[in-house]
């Protein structure tokens, strides 16, 4: 009984939403070897972090209609950075599955799974917004077609300032 009433405690004082998705800066390469710092990135705009992998359909999808996203809001300083989750095995396929589909965002691998990890990852695709000040505003697990229209409203709503301190879970 001690322990419900400790834990009905901790509840109350400490609101589930405290516990809510942080912010975790990370350097990786890209697909040129280049570094890519999420904070830097941030420092521009809001950005979309998106995990995938060559193997996963609704990651493609997902890719495909983040693409026109992604130059829409560019030059107001939104950044869809794709973060590739595929083994040193099939790591080979996805620059060229960029270049073949003339994707412009930037793209880095995350070969140790430690960001997707830090991130709380837990299926394919798993994507977060996160805003200018470093608050992650957002969150989607799984993509079906329409979803983007969601994930739209979510970044206007971030590059306008006027996005909810609440985590938005769309999780499926």
């Amino acid at each position: 009984m001690k322990k419900l009433i400790f834990i009905t405690l901790l509840l109350v004082i400490f609101p589930l939403k405290s516990f809510s998705q942080y912010f975790n800066d990370f350097t990786k390469p890209d697909l040129d070897g280049n570094d890519i710092t999420l904070s830097k990135l941030l420092e521009k705009g809001p950005v979309m972090i998106s995990f995938w992998a060559t193997w996963c359909s609704p990651c493609k999808e997902e890719m495909k209609k983040m693409q026109p996203i992604y130059e829409k809001y560019k030059d107001q300083g939104f950044t869809y950075l794709a973060i590739n989750q595929d083994n040193q095995k099939s790591i080979s396929k996805v620059k060229s599955f960029i270049n073949a589909n003339k994707y412009t965002f930037p793209v880095v691998l995350d070969l140790d799974k430690h960001v997707f990890e830090d991130y709380l990852g837990v299926g394919l695709p798993y994507s977060l917004i996160i805003d200018k000040n470093k608050n992650v505003i957002a969150k989607h697990l799984g993509y079906i077609t329409g979803d983007e229209v969601q994930i739209e409203k979510e970044i206007k709503d971030a590059l306008s300032g006027n996005d909810s301190k609440d985590i938005k879970d769309e999780s499926k």
